[in-house]
Order: C-alpha cells, then structure tokens, then sequence
C-alpha cells in the first residue's frame, strides 16, 4: 500500500518548490503562474526594463523642457527687441483753455444779482455787459471816496490860505506847516479810497456793471438771478476758444519718464484723426488720492471742433533711459520669489531661464539682467510649460 501511494505521490524537490507529478498534468497552468511568480526566482535575472530618458520625459535637464511641435504652435513667442529709448505713456485728458487765455470775473464786496445778459456759450467782445448787481458795500466805498475828495478839498483851499497869509507876512509858519500835513494826509486818503472804488467797476452808488474783460466765449457762469454774491466769488469766465491746452492726468509711475517737449498724440472722439502736439508743462504736485500729476500738452494746431471741458486720451512718449521691455504676460513665478521667462533653444525645446526685472508699468516690466536683444521667448502660454508656476500679474 505505501508503494503504490509513494508511486502515484511521489514529489520532486527543485528549488525552494515543490509540485506532484499528477496535478502537474491538470493544473499546468497554476504551475506556471507559480514559477512566474515565485518559483525560482533566485535563479531567473530580473527582466530587463525600457530605458527611459530625459528627452522622452519632456526634460532635456532640471531647467529645459521638451515638448510636441504641435504643442509649441499653442505658444505665442516673441523675439526680445533692442532698448528702446521711447515709450508711449496713455492717460486720461481733458480739453482747457490756456492759463494766460481764460479770465475769472467777480466782484470783491457782497453783492445781489439784479440781471444777467451773458450765458455760457455766448461769444461776447470786450466791454460787454455780462451782469447788474446791487450792493450796500458798494454805496458806501463810494460815499467814502466822495468824503475823501471833500474833504482833500478843504485842506488843498486851507493850505493856499495859509501860504497867502505867511506871504503877506501876517500869517504864521506853524499853521501853514499844519495845512500842508492835513493836505497830505487827505489826499493820500483819496487815494486810497479811489482805489478801493476802482475795483467795484463801472455804476454808480449801489450798483455794480460788471463787464467783460476781454473778447471771447463765456466758458461759465456762476451767477444766479437774484442770488447774493459773496466777495471775491466768481460770477463769470470768458477764454479764448482759438487758444485751447490739453491737460493730462498722468500716473506716478510715468511721470520720471516725461520732458518738456515731449512729443503727444491726442485722441478726441468727436474728432476725426488725432491731434499732435508737445508737453509744456510738467505739474510740480501729486494727487494723494489718484496719484496722478496734470502734465499740460500744447497742440501743434488748434481745431475748431474742440471745446472746452471735452474728453480726450493722450499717448505722451516716454523715455525709458534705454530699458529692455517684456510683456508682463511672459514672466512666471517661481517658489513665490523667483521671476523666470521660458526661452527658446530650439523649435521643440524651452529654457527656464531667472531674470532680474524692474517695475511693471503699462503692460511691460524692464529687464536689469538674464536677457540678451534677439533671444526669443515665450510672452502668452507659460503656464502650459509649467503649471506650478504662477503669473506676475
């Protein structure tokens, strides 16, 4: 019995495994998964793997990568342009008279307005009436100026007498000396009190005309029919419409780019081309709020179709002291602190290269070192070289 038991389950040893001849002819199959799988292992050598390189991985080294041609035509890549010594700086603007070409009109007592004969818009000569007003401060400068002239006149007609009577040698030297102090002392009274009169205008005890000063266009009016003046308000303003400006509202960061003479593009909408002229005049303050400065443009060429008060956007060339300008779009950050642009080494291949950058402005940050004129990199897409990376703007 243990013969024939031995004979139909006699075992073999190979290895570390062991199997039985019987169940080797119906479960062939299991056996060969065995040996795959652990049978023999120590005498079989590892299969041999694909080599993997860098360049399959999309990495020719730590700082290229590698991509499809048909991935690169996603990128939009530009060659960086030589420094370029002039920029084009866009604000905001408005239309204004000239300083020298625009006159504020008021009064300098308080005052009511009776009429008025001048609207904004009106173009009026110089010497026309714009308004009437009535005003007790007026009645009584000029009461003041009539008393002041009486009363030079009673000193200047003592002081003849008491010259005449010292002539005749009846008089005495001490009240002549007296005469002629009073004389002076009331004639610089009237002087006084002309000048004060001088400065309410035309009319007559407590009215006041006030009168165009020059020839032009009321620009605005202030005065209200029946409304009190207070002094030194401004009832009127009359400029030139032949002599206008354009006053620009600059950012901060522009302003150290801007000179005197600058050349300037003036867009207005209701005008069919754009306008040129030149920078008169730099603004010395900055607004706190907008932090903006009024840069004031003089036209090459005045149009009859401006006015004043209108909206226009002025493009004023900047100099950028020789600059190397990228888009902003074509820098990435990298580990929160380093600013990177992918360069192009060849169709398919990009380098991660840091560079050193200046403050953006107007799209563009200056480049202070890592670049080179004429290498090429990419401005739009960077994201799709590396996503862990983060846009400067």
């Amino acid at each position: 019995m243990n013969k024939r038991i031995e004979s139909e389950f006699r075992t073999e040893r190979k290895g570390s495994c062991f199997y039985s001849r019987p169940w080797a002819t119906v479960l062939g199959a299991w056996l060969s998964a065995s040996a795959l799988l652990g049978c023999g292992a120590s005498d079989s050598p590892p299969p041999v793997q694909p080599k993997t390189t860098a360049a399959a991985a999309g990495h020719t080294d730590k700082n290229e990568v590698k991509i499809q041609a048909a991935s690169a035509r996603m990128l939009d890549i530009a060659a960086v342009s030589d420094p370029q010594g002039v920029q084009m700086a866009w604000a905001p603007a408005r239309v204004a008279f000239k300083e020298d070409r625009v006159t504020s009109i008021s009064v300098p007592v308080a005052a009511r307005v009776l009429t008025i004969q001048a609207h904004v818009g009106d173009v009026v000569k110089q010497g026309d009436v714009l308004a009437t007003l009535v005003s007790s401060d007026a009645l009584r400068t000029r009461h003041e100026m009539a008393a002041a002239l009486t009363a030079q006149d009673v000193a200047a007609a003592e002081e003849r007498r008491q010259q005449t009577m010292v002539d005749k040698g009846v008089g005495v030297d001490v009240e002549l000396r007296a005469a002629q102090a009073r004389l002076r002392e009331s004639t610089q009274e009237l002087s006084r009190a002309r000048g004060t009169a001088a400065l309410l205008g035309e009319g007559g005890g407590d009215r006041l005309v006030v009168r165009a000063p020059r020839a032009g266009v009321v620009a605005e009016r202030k005065a209200i029919l029946g409304g009190a003046v207070e002094p030194g308000a401004e009832l009127f303003s009359v400029g030139d419409p032949q002599s206008l400006n354009v006053v620009a509202e600059v950012f901060e960061s522009d302003m150290p780019g801007i000179r005197k003479g600058s050349a300037v593009e003036v867009i207005v909408s209701q005008l069919p081309k754009p306008l040129t002229g030149k920078v008169l005049y730099l603004g010395a303050t900055m607004d706190k709020d907008s932090r903006r400065a009024n840069v004031i443009v003089g036209l090459d060429a005045q149009d009859a179709a401006l006015r004043p008060g209108m909206h226009a956007r002025v493009g004023i060339q900047v100099s950028n002291q020789n600059q190397m300008l990228i888009p902003v779009t074509a820098v990435l950050i990298k580990d929160e602190s380093r600013s990177v642009v992918y360069v192009q080494r060849s169709e398919d291949v990009f380098e991660a290269r840091t560079i050193e950058l200046g403050q953006p402005t107007r799209g563009l940050v200056p480049v202070i070192s890592g670049l080179k004129p004429g290498e090429k990199i990419v401005v739009k897409g960077g994201m799709l070289l590396d996503g862990a990376a983060a846009q400067l703007l």
